[in-house]
């Protein structure tokens, strides 16, 4: 009897290593872009209702040494002295105290401002929160204003509780105005129903999936590296973080490979659809046209490429500005948190001294039940765009 048990204890001991080793080999050749890709797809699949929370952080980078600060100060006089050729020497002063009074009140919001905010999502009833706080914190000073907002996919619609300002707007607007008195409503931006009721958003947000994926797919997988648990995941108690090397260029290339990929599914949509389906294909064709409308746009080949927003868009698509991507995993490979940290491009402001740099930090609390803090409805909700005679 005794061998027997000395007999079992060894097969499970064995078991247990031979389980073990098989999930380290696992673990090794599930290469980071795939563990990226995977954990996506099981956010937006199966574990798709959660709460987050996060803060986003702007610095303002200080001069990196003399000769930086000369540089810069070099940069200030060239391009004020040529734009100014034809300007007093008062004019001319006046430009660079003003270039100086920005890059102070940017180094002071860096120190003191910030925005952390609370939000929950619930992929299979189309909806999702998020609560931005613009917090302003410094010596004897403490300014806070929050602005709730939730979108309803299913019907187009974004409600904002806007009481920070409306409370204010509502008292001067009383007598004088009293078609823009919101009170205790929420703020209601939404496309009429008529035209919501022929537009597949069903099929739009079925389709998400696979286009999120097929947009990281469309990155270089040695873009993507798996790296020790730092700081910030350590206080998620994560067990794994990969990192994507990216750059503004290449976010770009996941944005278009995205969004044609959505362009593909509607198309594909549209041609299953039949004389019977609820949706026909001029009802796709709504969709596509808007999709394929922000491809042209991110790929800087449509009527906006002489305008101000056109050129923007072409120097990102050429901008090797790096953006680090941080994604944090549990045990059971679901995406825990991220964060995300970027350098703001100033190739038209090179007046301001030191790198603009975004802090983005978010963590994901899979509760299964998420709790969101508005619940608008009809009966608490004002149709601004209605009121206003938008529509």
């Amino acid at each position: 009897m005794r061998l027997q048990i000395t007999k079992m204890v060894l097969m499970l001991a064995v078991a247990g290593l031979m389980s073990a080793c098989g999930n380290k080999i696992k673990e090794i050749e599930e290469s980071p872009d795939k563990m990226v890709r995977a954990g996506m797809q099981r956010m937006m699949k199966e574990d798709n209702q959660f709460n987050f929370t996060g803060t986003v952080n702007l610095e303002v980078g200080n001069q990196a040494g003399a000769n930086s600060a000369d540089k810069n100060s070099e940069v200030v006089a060239q391009q004020a002295s040529s734009a100014s050729e034809d300007l007093s020497e008062v004019e001319s002063d006046y430009y660079k105290q003003q270039i100086e009074s920005v890059n102070r009140v940017m180094g002071l919001i860096s120190k003191s401002f910030s925005i952390p905010f609370t939000g929950a999502v619930d992929m299979p009833k189309g909806r999702m929160e998020v609560i931005p706080e613009f917090r302003y914190e410094s010596k004897n000073a403490l300014v806070s204003y929050k602005f709730p907002v939730y979108l309803d996919f299913n019907n187009l619609s974004m409600y904002v509780d806007a009481s920070v300002i409306t409370d204010i707007s509502d008292i001067m607007n009383q007598g004088s105005n009293p078609q823009w008195v919101i009170g205790d409503q929420y703020m209601q931006l939404a496309v009429p129903q008529d035209r919501v009721q022929h537009l597949p958003i069903t099929d739009l947000l079925k389709s998400l999936p696979k286009s999120v994926d097929d947009g990281y797919a469309a990155m270089a997988p040695s873009a993507f590296t798996k790296v020790a648990v730092d700081e910030f995941g350590k206080g998620l108690e994560a067990k794994y973080q990969v990192r994507l090397n990216s750059t503004y260029a290449m976010s770009l290339k996941y944005d278009v490979a995205m969004l044609q990929s959505l362009s593909q599914a509607l198309k594909q949509a549209a041609a299953k659809a039949g004389p019977d389906s609820k949706y026909q294909p001029q009802d796709y064709a709504v969709l596509q046209n808007i999709v394929d409308g922000l491809v042209s746009i991110y790929s800087g080949n449509d009527e906006t490429a002489n305008t101000p927003f056109g050129f923007y868009m072409a120097q990102l698509k050429n901008n090797s500005v790096p953006i680090i991507y941080n994604f944090y995993f549990d045990s059971k490979g679901r995406v825990i948190g991220t964060r995300t940290k970027m350098t703001l491009p100033r190739d038209q402001i090179k007046e301001l001294k030191g790198p603009i740099n975004i802090d983005y930090k978010v963590q994901l609390e899979y509760t299964g039940s998420p709790k969101f803090t508005m619940q608008p409805t009809p009966q608490n909700s004002v149709n601004i765009g209605s009121r206003l005679g938008m529509y």
